[in-house]
């Protein structure tokens, strides 16, 4: 089924319809970009590909991932500062980059792929909000590493990060945007925006990423190579938006 998702649609595609997209494209290419729309385009091209970007250095450098309170407050406190401290920065960024890149994704494939794009693009979006306030709790447990006896606040650590808003928080931002980047990747392929192996690597990003929590051991390798892979996958949509192209090919 999803196999399919990739391939043309299958309603026929008439002589008159391809002249009127050759007609579009070299119209566009051709007429000068409005200034205050190379801006929008650029500002979510940068987000586009940014948003992902800043997650996976992030997620690189993080001294602990979903551990208990007195195991993340003592890899915080052992971290280098500095790492910890471009982590923390990369996850900020990130939190303002990657609803605006999932908006940014969702209009890129909207016209030829409409229904998609849409749910795509709002699971996205609200998937990623949540993605601020689990930066904070990283930010908390920073924190807490630093201060005397540090120890002692892991339980506190815990009853926050384990209460019903963070957990909340925490399965509206699994569900979203795992589910969003499958739906999106089919869209954007449909729509002839990226390249069919840009898809699958952005597609490939949730299910690796399910499979981090699923097998045994945890491997957190699969989470950065998830990332990657999505990272990779946005670079085409993000070239898509800046120029305004489209591919001529399927």
């Amino acid at each position: 089924m999803i196999l399919s998702a990739f391939g043309r649609s299958s309603r026929p595609v008439t002589l008159n319809e391809h002249a009127s997209d050759s007609f579009t494209r070299d119209e566009k290419s051709s007429e000068k970009m409005p200034k205050y729309e190379r801006l929008w385009r650029l500002v979510l091209a940068v987000a586009i590909v940014g948003g992902p970007l800043g997650y996976d250095v992030g997620s690189i450098l993080i001294p602990a991932v979903h551990e208990d309170g007195a195991t993340s407050i003592a890899a915080n406190a052992a971290a280098d500062p500095i790492t910890n401290t471009v982590h923390l920065v990369a996850y900020v960024l990130a939190s303002f980059l990657l609803p605006l890149g999932a908006v940014g994704l969702a209009y890129l494939a909207y016209a030829r792929a409409p229904w998609l794009a849409t749910i795509g693009g709002l699971l996205a979006v609200v998937g990623w909000l949540p993605f601020s306030a689990l930066t904070a709790l990283d930010d908390l447990t920073m924190a807490m590493a630093a201060l005397p006896d540090s120890g002692s606040y892991a339980t506190l650590l815990d009853q926050f990060a384990n209460d019903a808003v963070m957990g909340g928080y925490l399965l509206v931002y699994i569900a979203g945007h795992l589910v969003a980047y499958v739906m999106l990747a089919i869209a954007l392929r449909r729509a002839r925006v990226i390249p069919r192996w840009a898809a699958w690597s952005m597609l490939a990003s949730s299910p690796l990423t399910v499979a981090l929590f699923v097998l045994p051991g945890r491997p957190l390798v699969l989470g950065d190579v998830a990332l990657t892979l999505l990272v990779i996958g946005s670079i085409p949509a993000a070239r898509a938006m800046a120029t305004r192209n489209r591919l001529s090919n399927p």
